[in-house]
């Protein structure tokens, strides 16, 4: 598969996922963080790509943003949404204790505010277009 089509691929799931995660997050509902984080983990991959570089299969977003070179400018946006990591892994799942509150719903409304501008900002660089499926990005260079 094309690094293209791969970019373009994962930000296509991303947008389904955030817009999953704004659905869920109207009716309250927890898994709305989760899909949030899946959102971003995506598009933390697409950049990855054109970096020439693979996460692998965890959900560490914090050691995958650690991945992206400091001259590209999306590691900030990166680095503001990888606190999204928990909600993967730890969140999923209750303890033999508890079960792990959702974030507030001010905390998941900057979540959601936050990925969405990244989403915008990553498929406007690609030039891909989300209505078309299994289409290539117009582009797979990092941005700089």
């Amino acid at each position: 598969m094309s690094a293209e089509l791969f970019i373009a691929n994962n930000l296509r799931i991303a947008a389904e996922d955030l817009a999953g995660a704004k659905t869920l997050a109207s009716t309250n509902n927890r898994n709305a963080v989760y899909l949030c984080e899946q959102a971003a983990e995506k598009i933390i991959r697409a950049v990855l790509t054109s970096e020439g570089k693979q996460a692998g299969i965890g959900h560490q977003l914090d050691a995958m943003v650690d991945l992206v070179p400091d001259e590209n400018p999306m590691k900030q946006l990166l680095r503001n949404v990888e606190s999204l990591a928990a909600f993967a892994t730890t969140f999923r799942y209750p303890t033999p204790s508890r079960i792990k509150p959702a974030p507030s719903a001010t905390d998941l409304a900057k979540y959601l505010a936050d990925v969405d501008q990244l989403l915008a900002e990553v498929v406007k660089h690609f030039g891909v277009d989300l209505t078309k499926a299994n289409a290539p990005a117009h582009s797979s260079r990092p941005v700089r």
